[in-house]
This record gives structure tokens, C-alpha cells and sequence, in this order.
């Protein structure tokens, strides 16, 4: 029985004409161009360095655990993410080959990443021959591959580095289904169309989001090596990025399913789950680069970098743009009251559920609005909501919330708060949605159980942004977090 073909081959196609209406991510678009402002200060610290340099690190090996080239425990990751790439941090219960062997292939793709550095500051057109050399460095440790034999048999073969495929390198699903990349006799032209086209990009002036998520996608339709042809895609969307002066585009293990999911999206003609997912991860690592550790600053820097820093903060603070924070302040304030009268609604429909069936149990809102007393409650909650969330929240710069209390034989809150993002006062803001029960101690005080992130990030928007294309994302986002904060309740408490 011949098996059912999920793609065709077909040559590869450009952007459609109306990419800037269909694809481009003003979210993303709009962060960065913050990021931008507040980034030429922050890129000459040795904290950002230090940043940047451990994101390379965790590039080389997330990009080799993608692959399923080697595995690696998440606790060697964090060893050699933070303290370098050495194969003391690696022993041979943290992985599945032999560490130093393990060590080498992450070197490989380190060395790839910093070659993307170089390659940008020569200023050298995009070509054929540097994405050889791409492949020839990634897989410099790797001597053979997988595939399968006529008969469809698993077999390993010698890995020619640098050089394409000279027989087919389709990929069998699961379910029997064949997928066709480009045939071995049409890599060199499709190829060659390929950076043509990115070329013409570059002087169109594409987002590099958009232009990433393309080039991506398809160099992995063309698949023009036998294997490590996931990795030299990362490599090129990465680079896209760093030419526009973004940050490398780190997929971990974590994100993977996401990622595989757009990819497959964008196979059946689709590319805006995949600009979408690409703009996600630079919001992320925009995050973290905002929300650096100022404790490590202190630990590492002499007394006159500190009184210098100190001084150019205090100095960046007097000259702040205040109408700029001011504005991103009142679509913050706009935001939650938009989350208070959306959550007035629900508690009147769960009130009204509630009293059927048990007067003593009861459903009500409650608020603290910007700078009012009730503004600062609820700090512990926010905090460990960030923490799982792997940014910083800046209560000091801005501080709202909304909530929604649901008492039945227990306390149950919903709660939505508004803070700025990073340590810096850049006009990011952004909002966390947390889900939580209390329970009342001897003393009669409510204690909150552990918090329950309801989102995967924060909401995101800054001063840049329009007022009403802000409230119109918000209110999608809002009531997701309320569904999914209601169905929480009702599997952890009714």
C-alpha cells in the first residue's frame, strides 16, 4: 500500500506581497524598537556581555538536543550555560553519549554562532558558500548520520560535511505519511533562488522577523544536506536577527512542540504562526536582558564602575521621558479597567451559580488601582507568578490590579496585575495572570497556597503602542486567562 504523500515537493516561493499586512508582529515590532532605545546603554556593561555570552552557550546546546543529536540534563545545561563549556559539568548520567564527545558537538555549534558575529561585521552578501561552511563547521564532530536503506532499513552512513544531498531525504511520519524535500538534482538552483530572494528582502527592508521565519522555513523545504539541516536553519534565522541588531533566536527543549508546530503550520502555506513564534522568543530574551540581576553587577564590579553606573542611572532617571512613561501608564490604567468591568461581569454569573445552590458561598471583585493604598497588595502572589515567568516586575515603576474572589468551603482568587518589566524604566509594562487558593490560619489570617500562573508570558505593551490596538489584544487575552482560571477552579476546589 502506497503511502499517502502529507507534501509534494514544490519549489520554494517568496513572501506574499502583503506581508506587512499578513505577517508583520507589531507586538514584537513595537518592544524591540523600545529595546533599541534603552539597549545601547545597557550593550556596554560587562553584565550584558556576560548575558550575551551565556546565550550563546545555550544556543550551541539547545540547538544540538533539538536535533536529538545528544542529550543533555537540565542541570549540566544550567552548569554550562552559567559557568562555560567544559566537560567537567557534564558526567556521563547527564547525557546519552560520552561527555567529552558531547563537548565537542557543542563547541561545533558555539563555534557557529560566533562565526554569525564575524560573518556580520565583515559585511559579507549572504551566499551559498557561507552556508557550506555553515554545515562544515556544525558538524565537524559529527562523522556519521541515520537514514534509511532501499529497503527502508536504518542504517548509519558517513556524514558529508559542507557538501548537499545526493540522494533524497524525505522524512516518514508517524502514520506513514511521506513528506518530499527538494529532489538532490534541484538543490543548486533552489538554492541559489533562496538567497536571491533574501537579498531582495534586505533591500525591501523586511522585518527581520518575518524575514527570519521565511528564510527558515525554506532552507528546511529544500533540506539541502543529508543531516544538521534544522541546525544551519537556526544558524540563518539567527543571523537574520543579529543584522537587524536583535538577540540570537534561542529555542530550547522547553519550546519545542511550539516550534515544531509552527514549522508544520507554515508547511501548508502558513508563515504567521512562525513570525509569531519567533517574535515570542525575542520578547522573552528581551525580558531577560531587562531584568539582569543587579546583584551580579555588584558582585563583579570595582567601586568607581559602581559610583559611575549609579551616577549615569540617577542621570537617566532626571532626563527620563516622563510623557513617554506617562503614556504606556494610562493604557496600563485603561487595561485594568477593562480587566475590573470585564471581572464584575463573570462574578455576577458565578454569584448567581453560587447562591442556587449554597447562600453562604459568594463571588465579588475588588481592585487597587494606581497609586491608591490598595495598589501594593497582593505583592507576594506577583512575585512568585514573575519568578515562574522568568522575568522581572518592577512594582516601584507601576502597580494596578483586578481581581476576582470566589468563596465557597474554601478562598479561591483570580488576579490580574499590572507592572512595569526590567529593571530599567523603559516604558515596557505588562500585565500577569495568577490563579490561587487561601486558606486561613489559626490566627485567622489568609495564607495564599501556591500560585498558578495563567498564561505562559505576561501580556506586553509599551509606550509605543496604540491605546486601542493594546485594549483590543487585551481583551482576547483576558478572557483566555479567565477560562482557564475558571477551569482550575472548578478542578481544584468544586
Amino acid at each position: 500500500m502506497t503511502a499517502a504523500h502529507t507534501n509534494i515537493w514544490r519549489p520554494i516561493v517568496d513572501l506574499p506581497s502583503d506581508w506587512k499586512l499578513t505577517l508583520r508582529d507589531t507586538q514584537t515590532l513595537t518592544m524591540v524598537q523600545t529595546w533599541e532605545e534603552q539597549a545601547h546603554e545597557l550593550r556596554e556593561k560587562e553584565l550584558y556581555k556576560e548575558f550575551i555570552a551565556r546565550l550563546r552557550r545555550q544556543w550551541a546546546i539547545e540547538t544540538g538536543v533539538l536535533e536529538g543529536l545528544y542529550s543533555v540534563s537540565e542541570g549540566a545545561t544550567i552548569e554550562l550555560i552559567k559557568h562555560g563549556l567544559d566537560s567537567a559539568f557534564i558526567s556521563y548520567d547527564d547525557t546519552n553519549e560520552s561527555p567529552d564527545l558531547v563537548l565537542s558537538r557543542i563547541k561545533d555549534h558555539h563555534h557557529a554562532i560566533l562565526g554569525l558575529y564575524q560573518f556580520i561585521s565583515g559585511a559579507r552578501p549572504l551566499g551559498t558558500s557561507y552556508i557550506k561552511e555553515l554545515h562544515t563547521v556544525i558538524t565537524e564532530h559529527q562523522e556519521t548520520h541515520v537514514a534509511r536503506d532501499t529497503l527502508g532499513n536504518l542504517v548509519t552512513r558517513l556524514l558529508p560535511s559542507g557538501i548537499y544531498k545526493s540522494l533524497p531525504n524525505n522524512v516518514e511520519h508517524p502514520d506513514g505519511s511521506i513528506f518530499e524535500y527538494c529532489p538532490p538534482e534541484h538543490v543548486d538552483r533552489e538554492m541559489e533562488r533562496l538567497v536571491e530572494m533574501y537579498s531582495e528582502h534586505q533591500a525591501a527592508g523586511v522585518s527581520a522577523d518575518v524575514d527570519a521565519a521565511w528564510l527558515h522555513h525554506r532552507f528546511t523545504l529544500i533540506h539541502p544536506f543529508v543531516d544538521g539541516n534544522g541546525r544551519v536553519a537556526r544558524c540563518l534565522a539567527t543571523l537574520v536577527l543579529l543584522k537587524a541588531n536583535w538577540l540570537p533566536l534561542v529555542i530550547t527543549r522547553r519550546d519545542r512542540n511550539a516550534y515544531i508546530s509552527a514549522l508544520r503550520t507554515a508547511d501548508n502555506g502558513d508563515l504567521k504562526p512562525l513570525v509569531e513564534f519567533i517574535g515570542s522568543l525575542q520578547r522573552r530574551a528581551i525580558r531577560e536582558a531587562l531584568s539582569l540581576s543587579e546583584e551580579v553587577l555588584e558582585e563583579t564590579a570595582k567601586i568607581d564602575t559602581i559610583l559611575t553606573e549609579v551616577k549615569a542611572k540617577l542621570e537617566r532617571r532626571r532626563v527620563a521621558a516622563v510623557k513617554r512613561v506617562q503614556r504606556a501608564f494610562r493604557t496600563a490604567d485603561s487595561l485594568q479597567i477593562l480587566a475590573s468591568q470585564r471581572l464584575v461581569e463573570i462574578a455576577l454569573e458565578v454569584d448567581a451559580t453560587l447562591n442556587s445552590e449554597n447562600l453562604a458561598y459568594k463571588a465579588y471583585t475588588y481592585e487597587g488601582q494606581r497609586d491608591s493604598p490598595k495598589s501594593k497588595y497582593h505583592y507576594h502572589q506577583i512575585i512568585q507568578c514573575a519568578k515562574q515567568l522568568e522575568y522581572f516586575a518592577n512594582l516601584p515603576l507601576y502597580q494596578s490590579w483586578a481581581a476576582l474572589a470566589i468563596i465557597t468551603d474554601e478562598r479561591t482568587e483570580i488576579l490580574f496585575s499590572f507592572h512595569g518589566i526590567g529593571h530599567e524604566t523603559a516604558g515596557i509594562l505588562g500585565c500577569s495572570a495568577m490563579f490561587y487558593s487561601k486558606e486561613t490560619t489559626e490566627t485567622g489570617e489568609n495564607i495564599a497556597r501556591e500560585v498558578m500562573p495563567l498564561a505562559d508570558s505576561p501580556f506586553e505593551f509599551n509606550y509605543n503602542d496604540e491605546s486601542t490596538d493594546v485594549q483590543k489584544r487585551f481583551r482576547k487575552w483576558l478572557d483566555a486567562c479567565v477560562i482557564r482560571g475558571l477551569d482550575q477552579w472548578r478542578q481544584k476546589v468544586v
